[in-house]
């Protein structure tokens, strides 16, 4: 089965783990926006806007993908191909809680150093996705979902999240939430 798909939602809400589960379920590939976005080893660098690009159009490319990330401008690069858009947007409580467990269990995360400071930093701004109006907020990933032409998920739940992990792509092809 080929398919493209888009995970959004703010950091800590679950994309990563998400996307990990339906990729192995149905064998795609995840394309990580924070790959994109940031220069191998950290969070701190930033690529060119003409790295991202073509990184972006390089993995547009591919037959099926999943793509994950809080990134909405470069997640908006993927929606004239995608299939399916699901937009995690579970309480600012979980996504703290998780951040901060990210944080304790490890200071590496998608293999790449998360300093004390840079976690600290992370949250605060995970915080602010209620406020802020770029595409990387609440208000952009709600207009990035409004403005999908095609299948679209919004998810407020752990539970749903889970669910779909679960079942994969079957859940979302039956399932209008």
């Amino acid at each position: 089965m080929f398919v493209k798909i888009i995970v959004i939602g703010n950091s800590g809400s679950g994309k990563t783990w998400l996307a990990a589960k339906l990729a192995k379920t149905d064998n795609i590939s995840v394309i990580h926006l924070d790959e994109l976005f940031w220069e191998p080893g950290g969070f701190d660098k930033k690529r060119s806007k003409e790295t991202v690009l073509q990184l972006v159009k390089q993995s547009k490319a591919n037959y099926s993908w999943i793509v994950e990330g809080v990134f909405g401008e470069l997640a908006e690069l993927y929606m004239d191909q995608a299939d399916f858009l699901i937009w995690l947007d579970v309480g600012w409580d979980i996504c703290k809680k998780r951040l901060i467990q990210r944080g304790s269990e490890s200071k590496r995360h998608m293999a790449r150093e998360q300093s004390e400071e840079g976690l600290r930093k992370l949250v605060e701004w995970a915080l602010h996705y209620y406020d802020r109006n770029d595409l990387r907020s609440h208000a952009g990933h709600k207009n990035l979902f409004k403005r999908f032409p095609r299948k679209k998920f919004y998810i407020q739940s752990v539970s749903e999240v889970n669910r779909i992990a679960e079942c994969g792509l079957q859940y979302t092809e039956k399932t209008n939430l």
